[in-house]
């Protein structure tokens, strides 16, 4: 079990999180040696260990930044596109849920054939997917 784990990670709990410092020589060593019983539990100790932090023995922290709360939201707009034409708007409510208008008819066969959903966020970011795989 401790081949599928990683030195650093399970000596050193507290020193996960790390982005730098000096590297922990005795923890790489034993991460090394998982290279003897295979290629893949040396790679998933030394990959965990600097992914974690945990082979740093000094250094700055992670700095996290916390998702937004419920009460603070992203402004956001739906489009749905038909070749190339969007074919209604719509903006998204506090409660994810958004009402769309329609610039016209257009019937759910060929919305689920050649349709598209799009999110676009006021700073800029746009998603899009065909609306077959959302449908």
């Amino acid at each position: 079990m401790l081949g599928a784990s990683s030195c650093g990670y399970i000596l050193y709990p507290g020193r996960r999180g790390r982005t730098s410092g000096t590297i922990d020589i005795p923890v790489l060593i034993i991460d090394i040696l998982w290279f003897i019983p295979g290629l893949v539990p040396g790679l998933i100790c030394l990959i965990v260990d600097f992914a974690s932090g945990c082979i740093y023995e000094g250094g700055e922290r992670a700095k996290t930044s916390s998702p937004p709360s419920g009460n603070e939201s992203r402004d956001a707009t739906v489009e749905i596109e038909l070749d190339g034409e969007i074919v209604a708007t719509g903006k998204v409510a506090a409660d994810r849920k958004t009402n769309l208008t329609w610039s016209r008819q257009v019937d759910d066969a060929t919305l689920r054939a050649r349709g598209h959903v799009l999110v676009r966020t006021t700073d800029g970011a746009v998603a899009r997917a065909e609306l077959s795989t959302v449908l």
